[in-house]
């Protein structure tokens, strides 16, 4: 079919939402992978990477598009944001080993901070991907045995469970032989409990945020008979 007006392609365009959601997701995803090196002490025995003040809200984005659009619909989400990090991660290499000039004197300090991107990216696939099923798999889940009630439970029952997983593999595959195992116990055990209070205090924008998608987007996925091979990327 040949459209000659922008216009005669609104009708097409049933998920007003879903595309910028998604670009969101992506575009967070990317930024903590860059920024999570930096150990931020926050008082006296909690330390947290600075990707932990920005992932909460990847955690959270993928709660909304799996309460309102669905587990496959998510699915997508999440392969597309680790495949587009994969993408950037190989730009940056490709940029640290560009020639300098004599005159550029930060091509180490450069080097050292984006240099971690591979590692970084091995620790997303380790974590980020199981620890993201985990977490769809069970708020579509009792999505359905709840029949679409109690999403603050249901919700925190996916944080509770998948974020254990993301929160230990991360910080272990990330900064391994970097920085000590007790710092590493300590970065996991505060990532995993930064990730439940933004859970806790962002809960009732949860709830607005679905209300709204649900009753604009007139959309309300229940997934009863889809798929839920983390490796399959249809819409079934």
């Amino acid at each position: 079919m040949i459209i000659n007006n922008p216009k005669d392609l609104l009708p097409y365009q049933k998920l007003k939402f879903y595309t910028p959601l998604a670009m969101l997701f992506v575009s967070l995803f990317i930024v903590v992978n860059i920024v999570t090196q930096k150990i931020v002490p926050v008082g006296e025995h909690i330390m947290l990477t600075a990707g932990d003040f920005v992932y909460p809200l990847n955690y959270i984005l993928s709660i909304i598009l799996t309460e309102v659009y669905g587990y496959a619909m998510s699915r997508r989400v999440i392969w597309g944001a680790f495949i587009c990090n994969i993408f950037v991660t190989v730009i940056i290499m490709f940029c640290i080993a560009l020639p300098h000039t004599s005159s550029w004197n930060e091509q180490e300090q450069y080097a050292m901070i984006l240099g971690h991107a591979p590692r970084l990216l091995a620790a997303s696939f380790g974590a980020f991907l199981v620890g993201e099923f985990i977490g769809t798999y069970i708020l579509a889940k009792t999505k359905v045995f709840t029949a679409g009630k109690y999403l603050w439970f249901r919700s925190m029952g996916a944080t509770l469970c998948g974020q254990v997983i993301d929160s230990i593999a991360f910080t272990s595959i990330a900064f391994a032989g970097i920085v000590s195992w007790h710092d590493i116990i300590i970065l996991s055990i505060s990532a995993y409990w930064c990730k439940v209070i933004y859970q806790v205090l962002l809960t009732p924008g949860i709830y607005a945020l679905a209300r709204f998608l649900k009753k604009h987007e007139h959309v309300d996925i229940f997934d009863r008979n889809t798929n839920f091979n983390p490796f399959h990327l249809g819409l079934k």
